[in-house]
């Protein structure tokens, strides 16, 4: 776990992979996002890991240069041939990325996974992650098909 004095980070256990899965909790904006900086490139050099899905839920507040600072990381991911995905995206988060148009530079899941998906092709802009552990039922939370009604 990461803390700053207002944004915490907690690592959300995943099966071996190249994907690690981080949920923030608090405040992302220019004061608090090298901490999250920071805990990425810890799971990424540290743990091996390529890509990182960012649960959002959380975040209270959420401004312009973090949502940039989270486009510079899934760049540099991209480079190693993993991505960056926000998933359950909340107002404060969805507000900022639709003020700066980046839901169409950053991979973006406001469903989450609190519903299980049903296998399906990608959605048009959704960046695939090899290896992110299927739920329970099997199903893959990112990356394509339809949530379970």
């Amino acid at each position: 776990m990461g803390v700053c004095s207002r944004l915490v980070i907690h690592d959300i256990p995943v099966a071996e992979g190249r994907i690690a899965r981080l949920r923030l909790f608090g405040e992302l904006d220019r004061d608090t996002v090298q901490d999250l900086c920071d805990r990425v490139v810890d799971v990424v050099v540290g743990g091996g890991r390529s890509s990182v899905v960012l649960d959002v839920s959380s975040i209270t507040w959420c401004d312009n240069a973090s949502l940039f600072t989270l486009l510079g990381i899934h760049s540099a991911l991209q480079c190693t041939g993993g991505g960056l995905t926000l998933v359950s995206v909340g107002s404060p988060v969805g507000r900022a990325l639709d003020r700066t148009g980046l839901h169409r530079r950053l991979s973006v899941d406001s469903r989450g996974h609190s519903r299980p998906l049903r296998p399906g092709p990608p959605r048009p802009g959704a960046f695939p992650i090899p290896g992110l552990p299927a739920d329970e039922d099997g199903t893959s939370p990112v990356g394509g098909g339809d949530a379970v009604p």
